[in-house]
């Protein structure tokens, strides 16, 4: 009688194979390799040996076609998988107002300057007016934005007014381009986010808006103006004729920021987010000296120029009105204390000045916009024209002395 011998079996290739009962009577596989990757063995359990098997083979298959990738553990499966229920379940865009009273709060608060963060709040208050709950109507979500309906907010905007007081006076084509650009970058802000897919507002043109004359005073009237400006407002109008400077850049300098020694102001601009060095115009460091000597030696970190109050300048619409009246420049219109900055800006050209010089002395970011005070000079440049003399005479006219003949 010939013994019965067990066939050996064939060793895998790729991996091995084990099984394991449970105490529960449960029997699970596990499949165990050596990874290349991670340079250390890998296990995976299945149910079942087949699904080891197979598993263990398209492992193989992939180490042989050079297409190897670790497999993921079951954790990362079940959250890959989550993550793929999640993507296709439709999203819930939150409330445009909601969303829009968030940002400007949260992102756009601690970088935006003073005066263009007024200009989003004021935005604020029209969309709340219009997107917001109203006459049991639900407030409209971000998703639901569509230019047609952009459309009919501009419209609606057109006839309202910008603020509760003041004058009754509807906003204009500036006010409605400003609130474009206020949604645009909040609508940007959503395709970051997620919540959009893409912004609808881009690209829409915008509507043609009004070119606001520049007021410009002559060299006299900036020196009656300035004789006329009360004691406190007086510094602060010097500081603006001599540097070209924008009023808020003004106030908030500080006296850490002036270098007497050197002749030189470092001015932050609030717009483009640099700091300039200034020349110091004997006639404002001799303002400036009287007024550090009249608040008896301030710290370094005070602010320069202080309303009557002890506080920093924000409103200065009455004392530029006292000024204006003791000038003899009241009822003309146009003339605000940004002249003083458009006025610096016509002398310095006809100075001599070059325009480059002057956009790094103004902080401006595009050359066009200092170009723009060139027109300050068209009455110099038509009286220049209107001089020309050529000797030349229309055809067919004769002289006194020929027509005599």
């Amino acid at each position: 009688m010939t013994e019965k011998t067990e066939r050996p079996r064939r060793r895998r290739r790729f991996g091995r194979i084990a099984s394991r009962k449970w105490p529960s009577g449960r029997r699970t596989w596990r499949a165990t390799w050596h990874c290349k990757v991670e340079r250390r063995r890998v296990s995976r359990s299945f149910d079942t040996e087949k699904e080891a098997r197979d598993f263990l083979a398209e492992l193989e298959r992939q180490v042989l076609t050079r297409n190897y990738a670790v497999p993921p553990t079951l954790r990362e499966a079940e959250e890959e998988d989550a993550e793929i229920l999640r993507a296709a379940q439709p999203r819930e865009a939150p409330e445009l107002v909601a969303y829009a009273r968030e940002i400007i709060e949260r992102r756009f608060e601690p970088m935006l300057a003073k005066g263009t963060l007024g200009v989003y709040r004021a935005a604020l208050r029209a969309w709340t007016e219009f997107f917001g709950a109203r006459g049991g109507q639900r407030a409209l979500r971000l998703d639901a934005l569509t230019p047609s309906l952009w459309l009919d907010y501009r419209a609606w905007r057109a006839g309202s007014r910008n603020s509760s007081h003041g004058s009754k006076r509807a906003v204009g084509n500036r006010t409605l381009n400003a609130d474009q650009q206020c949604m645009v970058r909040l609508l940007n802000e959503a395709v970051t986010d997620g919540h959009l897919d893409q912004n609808p507002l881009a690209g829409m043109k915008k509507l043609r808006e009004q070119r606001r004359t520049r007021r410009y005073l002559t060299k006299e009237e900036i020196a009656r103006l300035l004789d006329a400006c009360p004691r406190d407002f007086r510094p602060l109008a010097i500081a603006m004729a001599y540097t070209g400077a924008r009023k808020s850049e003004l106030t908030a300098l500080r006296w850490c920021d002036i270098d007497f020694e050197h002749g030189k102001i470092a001015l932050v601009r609030s717009k483009v987010g640099n700091v300039d060095l200034l020349d110091l115009h004997p006639v404002l460091r001799t303002a400036l000296l009287r007024l550090r000597l009249r608040r008896k030696e301030p710290t370094p970190r005070e602010h320069v120029f202080l309303s009557r109050k002890g506080v920093p300048f924000t409103n200065v619409t009455k004392s530029w009105a006292i000024a204006l009246r003791g000038a003899g420049l009241e009822g003309r219109d146009g003339l605000t204390p940004h002249s003083l900055r458009h006025s610096f800006a016509v002398h310095f050209l006809e100075g001599g000045g070059a325009v480059t010089d002057l956009q790094q002395q103004l902080g401006h970011a595009d050359l066009a916009t200092t170009q723009i005070y060139a027109a300050g000079l068209s009455e110099r440049r038509r009286a220049t024209v209107m001089g020309l003399e050529f000797g030349v005479r229309p055809r067919g006219a004769r002289s006194a002395a020929e027509r005599a003949g």
